[in-house]
Parts: structure tokens; C-alpha cells; sequence
């Protein structure tokens, strides 16, 4: 990640101020539809949220359980953000949204997310350092270094399950600090690493977009391989965990829990990389509309239906696009090369031999003439002897 120190400090305290500066146009529901005017049917259940907390409450309303009601399970089938089409242009369009409210709180047009290339391999943290997203503790191995300003920040949408059984949606309220322990799950060793170059590279490389069933189980897509339920070369295996779900998964703690995740502010560059990876698949393979599923996805994941909970409703096929021409942001990103295959290793190898011999021949043959124009400098004329000519032939005899 290529900031300068000064670009670092007004990043960071950008989030600062947009974690305590009150959205201008957005309110949250407290209760549900049917509760929404409150016990006395008069008071409406709203509160006021701060600008990056409500970045962090639509990711949370977008994979909360469904209520049924006083007494019943909730319901945890649908997620609107994951797990199908809908999970690049649903994080797109939030990044989006962070960055235009960002935007307007700080006065510059020019302010723009940047994003953390993950696939870097190793067991470290790269951007987990106090002058950027804060080192670890070395008090506590799970918490932040209070040299590190989001040692103070707290998380909302904690309580999920107060959400499930009372029938109430996360508020404004701020509970516990940020968890962060990255590599530290020694029970699961394959998240204990972050993802490869090579993986983003392999992932470029699936063709499709998406596949039947359209869900965390599909293979050959190039939207389950880059969500990370596929292996990248675009193979589902229900065993990995790959490129974005490893990145949450590495960092162990707040930003590895899904309704949790945004409140762990790596959360933003971690998807703006992902956002630049489906950019680039993009502009490889064409953003024709055709490839996006009109129809069968999970709920809220079809090209045509809103995004939810944003407002203005926005579609998934609006965020289909490449950014640069379409939604004026671009990436500064350089691309892991593709390995060659066996087929064009062999051939390489054969062209190889073949150009190393026609070199020896040329020169050997250039070796062999110079020698001869060499001799015939320095040894003295044939003796009279042996240039005895017929004068009836035009030609020399022995």
C-alpha cells in the first residue's frame, strides 16, 4: 500500500471523523416494519448514526436474520450481499456510498478510498502498524495498540441475538472494542496465511462470472472464486476458504465475523482491493449484461432487483459496469502475470533449441570463414608448378 506519510494521517483521520460525525441525510430503523410507529403507534423508531456507522449498520441489516415473530426462529436464509451475484456490485455500491458521504463531510471532491493488496502471502499484516490501521496490542495479542486511534473506536450490531429473539434491528448504541489477531487461529492453520499473488492471477483467469446454482456452491465462477469459496483457479471445494473470505478470515477477530466485519475499519481497503480485482475481470472479459443472471440467484441477487437496504434504490446492473468509464474511480493496480501452461513450456523449450542451435551453426560457419580469410593473408602464392595451364582450356589442371 503506497502512501505517503501525510497521506496516511489524513486517511486515518478521516475515518476518525466520519465515526463521529452524525449522517446529514440518513436515519436508521430501530424496530422492525410491523413495530416501526412504536408501543403508542405514534412515535416513529429511528435514530440518528454517525456516517461510518451507518456504513457499518447496511452491511449488517443486508445479512441479518429474518423475524418471524414472538416465539419463532428467526429466519437465517437470506443474505443480500454474499453468497451469490450481488457480492461485488453490493460492496461496490457501499464502498461507493462511504466514499461520496466521506466526500461531502470533508469538503474534497478529490478524497478517495484506497485499497489493501492482500495477496501477499506470509502470516503478516502489512497495514496493521499505529500509523495506519493499528499494531497489535502488547498487552493484549487479541486487541489494538493504544498508540492506535482505533483502540477507542467501538462496534455496533453486536447483539444479534437480542435482534433474533425480541424482534429489535441494530442501533446506534457502541459496545465492545475492535478485535484483531491476525494469524492467531491456530485451530484452522489454512487462515493463518494470506492469499497468494498467484491466486489473484489464477482467479482473473475463470471466464464466467457466475454459475448455477448461483450460490457459495457454484464452480467455474469467477464471482464464488474471488468471494473466496472456491479454490482460485475457479474449482469449488466446500474445504477452502480463498482470497476475500481468507483476508476476513486471516485477520481473526472483528473483521472475521460477518454481521461484525465493516466495524473493523481494514474492512474498507480489504473490499476496495476486491472491487479493483472485479474491475479488472471486467475490462479482461467485457461487462456485457447477458453474463449477470436475470433470473434464479438468491433473493435480492438477480440483475434487476435493488440492493438492499441502500436508498436511493440502486440495481445490481447499475454496478455491473467498469468503473473508470462508468462510475469515475479507477485503480492504480499492477497484475500478477499469468504462468505459462505445459503446452507452451514445451514449446518455448523446443523454439529455444532450435534458435541455440541455428546460433552455434552461425557461428561456427562465421569462426570457420574468418580462419580461412586468415590463411589465405598470411601462405605464400601456389608455386608455378602447380598453375600449369592448358592454353586450349580455361581452366587450371594438376
Amino acid at each position: 500500500m503506497q502512501l505517503s506519510t501525510d497521506e496516511k494521517r489524513a486517511f486515518v483521520n478521516a475515518l476518525e471523523q466520519a465515526k463521529r460525525t452524525t449522517h446529514p441525510d440518513l436515519v436508521i430503523a430501530t424496530r422492525h416494519y410491523s413495530d416501526i410507529f412504536g408501543p403508542d403507534g405514534n412515535t416513529v423508531e429511528f435514530e440518528n448514526i454517525t456516517i461510518y456507522n451507518y456504513f457499518v449498520w447496511s452491511h449488517y441489516y443486508s445479512v441479518s436474520k429474518t423475524f418471524l415473530g414472538a416465539g419463532q426462529a428467526s429466519f437465517g436464509g437470506v443474505d443480500f450481499s454474499h453468497e451469490g451475484p450481488g457480492f461485488l456490485t453490493w460492496h461496490r455500491y457501499h464502498l461507493l456510498q462511504l466514499e461520496q458521504d466521506m466526500q461531502d463531510m470533508l469538503l474534497d471532491p478529490s478524497f478517495a478510498l484506497p485499497y489493501w493488496n492482500f495477496a501477499i502471502g506470509g502470516n503478516t499484516c502489512d497495514i496493521c502498524t499505529d500509523d495506519l490501521m493499528g499494531a497489535r496490542s502488547s498487552f493484549d495479542m487479541n486487541s489494538l495498540s493504544p498508540n492506535s486511534v482505533f483502540s477507542q473506536w467501538r462496534v455496533i450490531c453486536e447483539s444479534v441475538e437480542d435482534y433474533d429473539t425480541l424482534g429489535t434491528i441494530c442501533n446506534s448504541t457502541e459496545t465492545s472494542p475492535i478485535r484483531r489477531n491476525p494469524a492467531g487461529n491456530v485451530n484452522r492453520p489454512m487462515v493463518q496465511r494470506l492469499p497468494e499473488p498467484q491466486d489473484v492471477a489464477d482467479c482473473l483467469q475463470v471466464n464466467t462470472f457466475d454459475t448455477p446454482p448461483f450460490y457459495s456452491t457454484s464452480s467455474e465462477s469467477f464471482r464464488n472464486t474471488v468471494e473466496g469459496y472456491s479454490a482460485p483457479q475457479g474449482n469449488y471445494d466446500p474445504i477452502v476458504r480463498s482470497l476475500h473470505n481468507l483476508a476476513h478470515l486471516f485477520l481473526n477477530g472483528t473483521g472475521g465475523q460477518t454481521h461484525l466485519s465493516p466495524n473493523d475499519p481494514i474492512f474498507v481497503l480489504l473490499h476496495t482491493f476486491t472491487d479493483a480485482i472485479f474491475d479488472e475481470w471486467l475490462r479482461r472479459h467485457g461487462s456485457d449484461l447477458a453474463v449477470y443472471p436475470e433470473e434464479n440467484a438468491p433473493i435480492g441477487h438477480n440483475r434487476g432487483y435493488n440492493m438492499v437496504p441502500f436508498w436511493p434504490p440502486v440495481t445490481n446492473a447499475e454496478m455491473f459496469v467498469t468503473a473508470p468509464e462508468n462510475l469515475g474511480y479507477s485503480y492504480e493496480a499492477e497484475w500478477p502475470g499469468t504462468p505459462f501452461t505445459m503446452t507452451e513450456i514445451i514449446t518455448i523449450a523446443i523454439v529455444a533449441a532450435l534458435v541455440t542451435v541455428a546460433l552455434i551453426f552461425a557461428a561456427t560457419t562465421c569462426a570457420v570463414r574468418a580462419r580461412s580469410h586468415k590463411m589465405e593473408g598470411h601462405q605464400p602464392l601456389l608455386g608455378d608448378q602447380y598453375q600449369r595451364y592448358d592454353d586450349d582450356k580455361g581452366q587450371s589442371v594438376v
